[in-house]
């Protein structure tokens, strides 16, 4: 059974692909993708309609492109000073281009909110314990001293009343 895509995705695009060829290459594809990309096995992700359809691209572009590999196909094209060849009468070395495995980790990171760019800071100096320093303290300009007394005292000593 697959989860992303079906037989029927492809028969549009590949109308000579046999039924059960293509069942299997489904399954190798889905497992394949998720290995690269394990965020596709939740099931939060799969019932998400717009990631589905962002999965199913990849993958049908991937099953597509192993099916045409080995059959001595040649296709050209250009534009100006460029052109480009692409050769399927190699075999398949791996089911997904690099840039491939990248989309689908890339769906997982936006999934979990992780590809969201935001502000944030890092403590350099950790705490020990109790010892609270100063906001004018040495420490907090990445000095190597304290300049507040509360490496020897535990707390501020030049101030009175700091807690």
């Amino acid at each position: 059974m697959s989860i992303f895509i079906d037989v029927a995705d492809l028969v549009a695009f590949e109308p000579e692909i046999d039924q059960e060829k293509a069942e299997q290459m489904i399954e190798d594809a889905e497992a394949l993708a998720m290995l690269a990309a394990p965020c596709l096995k939740e099931e939060s992700f799969q019932e998400d309609g717009a990631y589905r359809g962002a999965v199913k691209a990849v993958l049908r572009s991937a099953i597509l492109r192993w099916n045409d590999s080995g059959s001595g196909a040649v296709t050209q094209a250009g534009a100006a000073g460029f052109q480009i060849t692409t050769d399927t009468r190699q075999s398949r070395r791996s089911m997904f281009w690099p840039s491939e495995v990248e989309q689908l980790r890339n769906l997982c990171s936006q999934f979990r909110g992780e590809g969201e760019r935001a502000a944030y800071g890092v403590d350099m100096l950790a705490s020990r314990g109790a010892v609270v320093h100063r906001p004018w303290c040495a420490l907090h300009f990445l000095a190597l001293y304290c300049s507040c007394g509360a490496d020897i005292a535990g707390k501020p000593i030049y101030e009175e009343g700091y807690p």
